[in-house]
């Protein structure tokens, strides 16, 4: 059984490196600027945004904060997760809203799946994944994905519509998918 996993943790830890280069790092910083599509003040406020409503939300209640998850681009905040606290989602909204900054708030909240899901929804991200770095054509590193059951959640801001259509594309031919939503943004010009 363990054998059956290995390779797609060892894939999940791959592809995590850049995000974890990005975070901790100088020259991180350096390329997160360089691939997005914001200018480096707006991605410092939006990452000042989404680390203080997340910061917020896991002092409240440590478990319930982490099943919440939170994205900014350009004052527009998503957040998004399995979780069946009515109380905890309209005090995320709540936080979100206040916080300085914040231009716009979107909640996408999905049913607490089974727990026999979570293998599954890592092996769909990992596929979704190497199909959009495996376009040469898509600036894939924008994209950020979250999986739940089965259902995929498309976050960033892309280059294009073009982009962001074929990122949709991938996303549905990915055996195991139940369903895409793209919350994807496309910079206005």
């Amino acid at each position: 059984m363990h054998r059956k996993f290995f390779p797609l943790f060892v894939l999940a830890v791959v592809l995590s490196v850049p995000a974890l280069a990005s975070a901790y790092t100088p020259w991180g910083a350096v390329y997160d600027a360089a691939r997005d599509e914001r200018s480096v003040g707006t991605i410092a406020a939006d990452k000042k945004i989404s680390t203080g409503i997340k910061s917020t939300l896991l002092d409240k209640d440590g478990k319930l904060g982490l099943a919440v998850k939170v994205y900014c681009y350009v004052g527009r905040v998503t957040l998004l997760g399995q979780l069946a606290d009515e109380k905890f989602k309209e005090f995320a909204t709540a936080t979100a809203k206040k916080t300085a900054g914040v231009k716009h708030v979107s909640t996408h909240w999905e049913a607490p799946g089974k727990a026999d899901t979570t293998a599954a929804d890592a092996e769909i991200a990992a596929k979704l994944r190497a199909a959009l770095v495996g376009d040469k054509e898509l600036s894939a590193t924008q994209v950020e994905t979250e999986v739940f059951s089965g259902k995929v959640y498309l976050i960033g801001m892309v280059r294009s519509q073009k982009d962001a259509d074929k990122s949709v594309v991938h996303a549905k031919a990915v055996k195991g998918v139940t369903g895409v939503t793209s919350l994807l943004v496309v910079p206005k010009k």
